[in-house]
């Protein structure tokens, strides 16, 4: 099957769209985030990992004929195919929301908030090197 475009910008739309409220709910100090939007913020995450994953599974099978085995090695063959220098960040992505999913009584709320505030360049990265190979 070719790659389907609907689906690349649907998945694209959902990640920007976690990106955009996770930006927004940490656009204020972490001691005035209610409970409500500390597990927001865990919620967004894991949408945001998991449409990044059906983005890079999608392309990984249709464009590059490889099936992966799991949600890291699905980014891992997209964003090394792409050049990608910052794989690794992407993996660690997964594993938080591995940790968010299966552990959660081991977040520290806190560094996750903090990580968010850093960046997620990479991501974005991403989007914008499958948007230039696969939708121009």
């Amino acid at each position: 099957m070719p790659i389907d475009k609907d689906v690349l910008n649907a998945r694209i739309s959902d990640v920007r769209s976690a990106l955009n409220e996770l930006c927004r709910l940490v656009s204020k100090p972490f001691s005035f985030l209610s409970i409500d939007e500390k597990y927001s913020i865990r919620y967004n995450i894991v949408i945001l990992v998991e449409s990044l994953v059906s983005l890079c599974m999608h392309i990984s099978m249709e464009a590059y004929s490889k099936t992966p085995s799991s949600y890291r090695e699905a980014i891992q063959i997209v964003s090394e195919r792409l050049g990608l220098s910052c794989t690794s960040d992407l993996g660690l992505l997964v594993g938080l929301r591995n940790l968010l999913v299966h552990r959660y009584w081991k977040i520290d709320d806190g560094k996750v908030y903090e990580n968010i505030k850093s960046d997620f360049k990479c991501v974005e990265e991403l989007l914008k090197k499958v948007e230039e190979e696969f939708l121009s």
